[in-house]
């Protein structure tokens, strides 16, 4: 091989490294630098994932602690009209306090935009004033709310040298509007 064979070879030599260098070895350089870049976005990201994982643990391990209350909430202001344990509820205070239910009538409320729907009660009761005295204090101290807004009071007959009375309640009882 003459010197000018060989200055030509390592000129062909020298200029392919340069064409293998910024075809193969540059992109996967340029890559290898975006990836060591982006590194530390992701080890943040992976951290601030793992601090979210934690606190929704933490959020249900508080709502596991407090079911109690949730259930106890619910029920002071159901999810839905119930009027039947409405009507349980007033007749098993009414049999507490010794007053007769002669006469319950229940309806619902018209406006449906509300957050909150009411079921208004009128009940038709029969006994004396220490009766319904006991009858608000127990309809009071109920888990349900239960607004009272009207009494009133009738005299009836005399039986026996002791007045009976009647009685007219008008209340409002609450449930959740589930459809807002």
């Amino acid at each position: 091989m003459n010197m000018e064979n060989k200055n030509y070879l390592g000129t062909i030599l020298a200029g392919l490294a340069i064409i293998i260098f910024w075809v193969f070895i540059l992109p996967i350089w340029d890559r290898i630098s975006l990836l060591n870049e982006a590194i530390p976005e992701r080890e943040n990201m992976l951290s601030s994932t793992r601090e979210i994982l934690k606190k929704i643990d933490e959020l249900n391990t508080q709502y596991n602690e407090r079911s109690s209350d949730v259930a106890r909430i619910s029920s002071v202001v159901p999810n839905a009209k119930s009027s039947a344990e409405l009507v349980s509820t007033v007749e098993a205070i009414t049999q507490q306090t010794g007053l007769q239910l002669v006469e319950i009538i229940t309806s619902g409320s018209d406006d449906q935009q509300q957050e909150f729907q009411t079921i208004f009660i009128e009940l038709g009761l029969a006994g004396n004033y220490p009766s319904l005295t006991a009858f608000l204090e127990l309809l009071e101290k109920n888990l349900r709310i239960v607004d009272v807004s009207e009494i009133t009071i009738a005299q009836t007959s005399v039986l026996g040298g002791q007045a009976s009375l009647n009685f007219r309640v008008k209340a409002r009882a609450y449930y959740l509007n589930v459809n807002n």
